[in-house]
């Protein structure tokens, strides 16, 4: 059985190896661009902001990025291929999606030390925390279920929620109390009753392939990615689908801007974020980045997105910041949407494991290559 990651776009199969189609490098207009492992496959944020956390499929590790500096600051060795990551919301725990074994890794943060792993489904794809970390799904994609982790207790219940085909991404609404799962073969999103485990309700999508999907801060939309290339919008409200943008070839992972106004979709085959104005679900414009990225995220204070280069392993930084727009800078602490556009220099940063002056993340141990239990 094998899987096209909505995260990964790598072609997974079991006892199998990972074939990308790594094409030509494209220009990336971004601030920085670090070099992580081989086959990196996602991104998740601490939720002070300061640290990024990258799998690396064949690497067999997660690259921590140190968000100020750029530099890589730590490589924990995972012992097998990793897929998707989420961080909990009180930064103590990442959970790893780890496919070929049917389980999720756990990384204690504080030191980096792994905690004994969590069984679930059958090819488990991504995973996602609720919003007070009480609970995380994993999507199986090869049972077509969503196990559900009681992170305290370090297990997944017993019961499965039974979803679409290929279930391949889940994001939780702000609240907490509703799950969309986007389920890749049968072309619809399961809403999750999250309180009661069960599904509530499914949509149906004009366009085929969904893998990606992201929930605004309010709630009120949610965004899914095509395999064809295309973003259905989603009003919550009454699960009607409002319209579907067109992007270009291909579109996987999404992210949605802190403040709710910028919507990113990278775009494997173009090599290239398609930037969406959330009022009025247009694309703005379109950024080059690496070799085909599978995977977005925006930092927590919305300041940076980090793009996860699969085909040239590296993670693009696209620098946003409202006072370097043109005209008067905003004040306050919350500059309107329409001041935040990138901040683009001509650096282009390939970075190899720091010197010994990098200095690494307070409480953390500079281990390059080699993992260290404490």
């Amino acid at each position: 059985m094998s899987t096209l990651s909505s995260r990964t776009g790598a072609l997974i199969a079991r006892g199998a190896s990972v074939f990308f189609d790594r094409g030509p490098h494209a220009t990336a207009p971004v601030s920085t661009r670090v070099s992580v492992g081989t086959l990196p496959c996602d991104v998740a944020f601490s939720p002070n902001g300061r640290a990024a956390y990258v799998p690396n499929f064949i690497s067999k590790n997660v690259s921590v990025i140190d968000v100020a500096t750029g530099l890589i600051v730590d490589r924990i060795a995972l012992g097998e291929h990793p897929g998707a990551i989420a961080v909990s919301p009180d930064g103590a725990r990442a959970f790893v999606t780890e496919p070929n074994e049917d389980r999720v890794a756990v990384i204690n943060l504080a030191d980096g030390t792994l905690r004994d792993p969590i069984a679930v489904g059958c090819f488990p794809n991504t995973v996602a925390f609720n919003n007070d970390g009480t609970l995380a799904y994993v999507t199986n994609s090869s049972d077509d279920t969503v196990s559900v982790i009681d992170v305290a207790a370090g297990r997944a219940l017993s019961d499965t929620i039974a979803v679409g085909n290929e279930p391949r991404d889940v994001a939780f609404s702000p609240d907490g109390a509703r799950a969309y799962v986007a389920n890749f073969r049968a072309g619809t999103v399961s809403v999750v009753d999250v309180h009661a485990g069960t599904v509530s309700g499914t949509i149906t999508l004009s366009s085929g392939f969904p893998g990606g999907i992201a929930v605004t801060p309010d709630g009120a939309v949610a965004y899914v990615s095509h395999g064809g290339g295309r973003v259905s919008v989603i009003n919550t409200s009454d699960s009607a689908v409002e319209t579907v943008i067109e992007l270009g070839r291909s579109s996987s992972g999404m992210a949605i801007s802190p403040d709710g106004s910028t919507v990113y979709a990278t775009n494997p085959n173009d090599h290239s974020i398609s930037v969406i104005d959330a009022a009025t679900n247009r694309v703005g414009e379109t950024i080059d980045v690496g070799t085909r990225p599978v995977a977005v995220q925006f930092s927590p204070d919305g300041t940076r997105a980090h793009v996860v280069d699969g085909g040239s392993d590296t993670v693009s930084v696209i620098r946003l910041d409202p006072a370097l727009c043109s005209g008067s800078a905003p004040t306050g602490s919350h500059a309107p949407p329409s001041a935040l556009r990138r901040f683009i220099t001509a650096a282009s940063l390939a970075l190899a494991p720091p010197a010994a002056s990098a200095t690494p993340l307070p409480g953390r141990v500079e281990r390059h290559g080699a993992h260290v239990r404490r």
